[in-house]
């Protein structure tokens, strides 16, 4: 299964679209587009997306956020993900 699949799995488990994805680099917050033809290749595309560098984020809080309406987000940069 690759990882858009098992993702999508998760978020119907968790009855949620309300995501926290941990990159290298960034923490992102958004709600999951969930579309079939948008959410495939193992990528995954958000909405509402609050975008934060981790090294401006502590206990959670983003000092200096950046707001998207949408985010395309490669699967395979995810390090760790959380529906909320």
């Amino acid at each position: 299964m690759d990882k858009a699949k098992h993702f999508k799995k998760i978020m119907e488990k968790s009855d949620s679209t309300r995501v926290i994805i941990l990159t290298a680099h960034y923490q992102i917050v958004g709600d999951v587009y969930d579309c079939e033809d948008c959410n495939k290749d193992s990528c995954v595309n958000l909405v509402n997306v609050r975008l934060c560098h981790v090294n401006n984020s502590y206990d959670g809080i983003c000092e200096d956020d950046v707001r998207y309406d949408w985010l395309h987000i490669n699967m395979d940069k995810v390090i760790a993900f959380s529906f909320i």
